[in-house]
């Protein structure tokens, strides 16, 4: 998995099995719940996210791996787990603890706290949990087994600049736009600005840090506009738009022409999802670089444009060729 620094940044998805539409508010709901227990316990953070009828989509920061204490990890238990497992988990703890104050060792301790610090600021180990978890409560509940994601998970790493982040996750919140189940992000329950909006602390430090606003004294309300022109305006302050026709945006794309970033975002980019890494030129080159090993000697730069945007520091890591953007066709499902 391609990251080229301290705190990387990526957009995650993953599709159902056979794609089926089998996410129902219930599902959606505890799907919510799981990941945003994932997200305290493993110390990443949710900047937005999208749970849809078949499939979802996380933007996730993921610090380097740090210590913590044996305090704050004992704290993470109890939120975490229930109450019983957190009971049995803080025994195997005094147990360890008395063990290598006994023996002088830590080897025990250690090992004990490896069982979970491991997992900490790990993404895949965050996927793989928070798949796991959902897997187990859904087949439980439908007396179901077998497979229920169709792949292991997609991942792009995303360029830590406004630019990048803020479209990137207007692309996210906009799935249910793309679907043609709503005609604006906030009246769809199960995403990052809908949970915004309704309150979510959680969901609101996450896109105040989209905007590069986290720890600043500004109100949701200031927030909440300036998010609103990411996913509504062309990119100049006073433009929006009135509304997207798919017909004329293909017909533009089929021409070979350049879409404006409210048309972009509203169309099936899959530069977001298979192009490895999006962010500027410089950004691509460096992450190329850092992974030259990958490529094939013929290859000598990594940046490749993203075609059919007027977007010019947007590139992404893989030239794809087929249908790599496709205006949506609005059917009302997700």
């Amino acid at each position: 998995m391609l990251g080229n620094r301290d705190t990387n940044y990526y957009h995650i998805m993953s599709r159902i099995v056979n794609r089926d539409y089998i996410l129902g508010a219930d599902e959606k709901a505890f799907f919510r719940l799981t990941m945003r227990k994932l997200e305290a316990f493993m110390g990443v953070r949710i900047l937005t996210y999208c749970i849809m009828s078949n499939h979802w989509h996380i933007l996730i920061e993921v610090p380097p791996a740090g210590q913590i204490d044996d305090d704050e990890l004992l704290r993470r238990i109890h939120q975490f787990y229930t109450k019983q497992q957190a009971n049995m988990i803080l025994q195997q703890y005094e147990r360890a603890r008395a063990h290598a104050n006994k023996t002088s060792c830590e080897d025990w301790l250690n090992e004990w706290r490896d069982q979970y610090t491991s997992r900490m600021g790990n993404l895949s180990a965050f996927v793989k949990e928070l798949k796991e978890r959902f897997s187990k409560w859904y087949n439980r509940k439908n007396n179901r087994r077998g497979t229920l994601w169709e792949e292991r998970f997609k991942s792009v790493l995303v360029e830590d600049s406004d630019h990048t982040i803020a479209t990137m996750a207007s692309y996210i919140e906009l799935n249910p736009v793309r679907a043609g189940m709503v005609e604006d992000p906030r009246d769809y329950r199960f995403c990052g600005y809908a949970e915004a909006v309704t309150g979510g602390e959680a969901a609101r430090a996450g896109i105040a840090q989209i905007l590069s606003l986290h720890g600043q004294q500004v109100g949701w309300r200031k927030i909440a506009t300036q998010y609103r022109s990411y996913l509504f305006s062309t990119g100049e302050k006073t433009a929006q738009r009135a509304g997207f026709e798919p017909e004329r945006v293909q017909q533009v794309i089929n021409l070979g022409g350049e879409l404006n970033r409210y048309d972009l975002v509203r169309c099936r980019i899959r530069y977001f999802t298979d192009g490895v890494a999006l962010g500027s030129r410089r950004f691509i080159e460096d992450v190329f670089e850092q992974n030259r090993t990958f490529f094939g000697e013929k290859r000598k730069s990594g940046a490749r444009k993203i075609r059919g945007s007027k977007t010019s520091n947007l590139f992404s890591l893989r030239d794809l060729q087929i249908n790599p953007i496709v205006a949506p066709r609005l059917t009302g499902t997700g």
